[in-house]
């Protein structure tokens, strides 16, 4: 059985026992998420802080000891570029600044929208 803990806490939780400067970095994405799309819920599953909408997977952070990733569920990709071969699905993040937040911000309105 899957186990899952739902709620902003939940979220930051998991987050929190990143090392830094990863936890920051996770912190900012959450809220990136958070103010880009308050309608996705986040909930922890395997560990990890994913986001949803309609009980369906839209994005996730995964911290680790030496980075962090940021990524979208393969089916609701706001990265894929038509005529593409190649379509990217996740990031890894050693700092993060103005345009990358920016970034993260549009494509995760344009997963939900």
């Amino acid at each position: 059985m899957l186990f899952t803990k739902k709620g902003d806490d939940a979220a930051l939780d998991k987050i929190r026992k990143a090392p830094a400067p990863y936890r920051e970095i996770g912190e900012r994405l959450h809220a990136i998420v958070r103010e880009s799309a308050p309608s996705l819920e986040p909930v922890v599953r395997w560990g990890l802080p994913f986001y949803v909408k309609n009980g369906k997977d839209v994005c996730y952070i995964k911290p680790d000891k030496d980075y962090l990733v940021f990524g979208f569920a393969e089916v609701v990709n706001p990265a894929r570029e038509e005529g593409a071969n190649m379509h990217p699905v996740a990031w890894t993040f050693t700092s993060l600044d103005d345009a990358d937040e920016a970034r993260i911000s549009a494509l995760v309105k344009r997963a939900v929208s």
